[in-house]
């Protein structure tokens, strides 16, 4: 044992023992008495001010200017080295953070630690009123919490704070009711991953199914739909009158309305994005969440994407443009003569069909050279490294690997296609409305789904 590490350990049992002579539970990790310090190191700085650290703010807070009380808590965990995957300037994606990891902790007997979240007024769909950080455990059973967004009349006049109150699930502090706490998971952990697949059936009605290819059909939407999409986490219908409606959480949450006068409308959960196309041709993304504010994008759009951090647009006069990074980011030419536009931020690709129905793609970012794939295309998805087509002729193909690898065929009859890499399945619809799907690759077997279709979604979360 090094010497190093025999005072480490020792100035931690020293400290433990003062908390328990101060009446306080000590916590079990250095890691979390980290976060508190790390935390407590930016006590009455503001949403801009120079954080401990050295940079502005605290993730988002200065250049967003909206209430940051998660982008304070995200960014503590985040440069204590934890995982702080899908957590967004929405409180309440920490809640569902602790759902996908097992770090949810809604029991009123349990009994917080150091550095653990607490998430105040949970409303379901990762929407919350508040988060803060556990700073103090006490025997009593009350705790003290640090706060950024505490006090002051908005965003730029509140502050990182203290609150004292309740230590237990149902309690109140600072006026507000602890919902649950979550407990981080570490950069080591594994999250699981769960596989969905959203329908859309010719009476418009629309359900989904999670996990196996064999699961149970939950219908989310009984019909009126003119689009629906499945996004990770995320479930959205646009009806028929221009009402775009998204849940995001488990299949039984509450739908929430985004915006009405809509035509058309993309996903990014792990984002936490909404992206709308109006039916005036502007459109507009949102983030943190289903409560996010609206951030105008463009007009004279028909067609909108989201992937990651990408955001894509394709005008009325067929110009593609793709910008990456915050909202706020430049617009950057890809080219002209586009029909259908995909992207998928995790290899930088992005996808092409010009309106001759020829298909070219690049990878490696928005900068990177384009490389012809094929022609006469009326169809194609991108996922990873997975990209697939259907051409006219009716036959859905795909080609897994670079953008040079060959073709697979998969299916005649095909109208659609949807490809997910980290699930590794494949979902064709067939011009008869039939639906079928395979898991495993491009060589496996296929699995009947479903008939009667006439949109669908492979997502994963």
């Amino acid at each position: 044992m090094s010497v190093k590490t025999t005072a480490k350990r020792t100035a931690t049992a020293v400290i433990a023992a003062s908390f328990m002579a101060l009446g306080l539970i000590p916590a079990s990790a250095d890691t979390r008495t980290d976060i508190r310090d790390l935390a407590a190191a930016n006590l009455n700085k503001n949403t801009c001010s120079t954080n401990s650290l050295g940079g502005q703010g605290f993730m988002g807070s200065c250049a967003a200017r909206h209430a940051w009380c998660s982008d304070f808590a995200r960014w503590v965990w985040g440069n204590r080295n934890l995982n702080v995957d899908r957590l967004s300037p929405s409180a309440g994606t920490f809640y569902t953070y602790g759902e996908r990891h097992g770090t949810l902790h809604k029991d009123s007997g349990y009994v917080p630690q150091v550095g653990d979240a607490v998430v105040l007024n949970y409303q379901g769909n990762a929407w919350a009123d508040h988060v803060s950080l556990v700073d103090a455990v006490y025997a009593n059973g009350t705790i003290r919490t640090i706060n950024g967004n505490f006090g002051g009349s908005g965003p730029m006049s509140s502050s990182v704070q203290y609150a004292t109150g309740g230590g237990r699930v149902g309690q109140v502090i600072a006026g507000q009711t602890i919902s649950a706490f979550v407990s981080p998971a570490g950069v080591s952990d594994v999250k699981p991953t769960t596989a969905r697949l959203g329908v859309q059936f010719n009476n418009s009605s629309v359900q989904v199914k999670e996990g196996n290819l064999y699961a149970p059909w939950v219908e989310v939407h009984g019909g009126g739909i003119a689009k629906s999409e499945s996004h990770g986490d995320m479930v959205g219908v646009l009806t028929t009158s221009g009402d775009l409606y998204v849940k995001q959480g488990n299949l039984w949450q509450n739908w929430l309305h985004m915006a009405g006068n809509i035509k058309d409308f993309a996903l990014e959960s792990e984002k936490g994005r909404v992206a709308v196309l109006r039916t005036d041709g502007t459109a507009a993304v949102k983030e943190g969440g289903l409560q996010g504010t609206w951030v105008e994008q463009a007009n004279n759009v028909k067609e909108i994407e989201l992937s990651g951090t990408y955001i894509g647009v394709v005008t009325n006069d067929g110009q593609v443009f793709v910008k990456e990074d915050n909202l706020w980011a430049t617009w950057t030419a890809q080219l002209t003569g586009a029909a259908n536009l995909e992207l998928n931020a995790s290899n930088g690709r992005i996808a092409v069909v010009r309106n001759d129905g020829t298909l070219t793609v690049k990878e490696g970012g928005l900068y990177a050279g384009w490389v012809e794939q094929t022609g006469g295309v009326k169809d194609v998805d991108l996922s990873g490294d997975y990209l697939g087509v259907v051409l006219d002729s009716g036959l859905a193909t795909v080609k897994v690997g670079n953008l040079y690898s060959g073709w697979i065929d998969q299916l005649a009859h095909a109208s659609g296609i949807e490809v997910d890499a980290k699930t590794t399945r494949i979902g064709v619809l067939r011009t008869d409305g039939s639906l079928t799907v395979k898991d495993g690759g491009p060589y496996s077997g296929w699995v009947e789904q479903t008939s009667a279709v006439s949109d669908f979604s492979l997502t994963n979360y």
